[in-house]
């Protein structure tokens, strides 16, 4: 299945909180009150120095081969 992005808002329900899946969704999934799924929950991601180090030692090393990518000489 494609990934189907969808805003949902947190209701409350008794002490919990919960968001509600879309009936269209819910019948694409096949999924009825009382099913199990499993959920994932992703952070917004943060690159940190490591991250721009990597990045930097891939670029020196690939450099050439970009730069003719790039039409450059």
């Amino acid at each position: 299945m494609n990934e189907i992005k969808s805003q949902r808002q947190i209701i409350q329900v008794g002490n919990s909180l919960a968001i509600t899946i879309p009936a269209n969704i819910a019948r694409k999934l096949a999924v009825q009150k009382g099913d199990a799924i499993d959920v994932s929950f992703r952070n917004d991601i943060q690159l940190d120095a490591q991250f721009f180090q990597s990045l930097e030692t891939v670029i020196d090393q690939f450099e050439g081969a970009l730069n003719q990518m790039r039409g450059d000489k």
